[in-house]
């Protein structure tokens, strides 16, 4: 049981359907850390005002990404896909991170992230042709047809 049950309901939401057996690992490393990602994580730091949870789910996933953590930022990417995030805004924000953090680590996250999205297509999460949107942009750069 969660010292701050609105931080366990938060991290919850944020890293969806794994959300559990994601806990469960922090405990069997140590149960103090399982206990400070409920209370201050997404407890204090998750519950502050200004940002909404989805705004923060996204600022973590590139964060994440940033750093070059994409192994946890998919956990992230599945709960933002489950919690009802557009698959275009995911793509989006992971995109940009080539202006602030190069080409090898946008291309990690962007593999990974496909590999979430393709997870969530099969799964019936997301329909097929939310990232269809790109096909455009192909077109538009190589001046052909998508």
């Amino acid at each position: 049981m969660s010292i701050n049950p609105e931080g366990a309901a938060r991290r919850e939401r944020a890293q969806g359907a794994r959300a559990e057996k994601l806990q469960a690992v922090l405990a069997s490393l140590d149960p103090q850390v399982a206990e400070w990602a409920d209370d201050f994580i997404f407890g204090q730091v998750w519950g502050r005002p200004g940002l909404s949870q989805d705004e923060r789910m996204i600022v973590a996933i590139t964060a994440l990404a940033a750093g070059g953590h994409t192994h946890l930022m998919k956990n992230y990417l599945h709960g933002a896909l489950q919690a009802g995030i557009a698959p275009e805004k995911l793509h989006e924000a992971l995109a940009m991170l080539i202006v602030y953090c190069g080409f090898p680590p946008t291309v990690a996250a962007l593999s990974e992230w496909r590999q979430v999205f393709d997870a969530a297509v099969k799964q019936g999460v997301v329909p097929s042709d939310s990232l269809d949107y790109l096909d455009e942009l192909t077109a538009t750069a190589t001046g052909g047809a998508a």
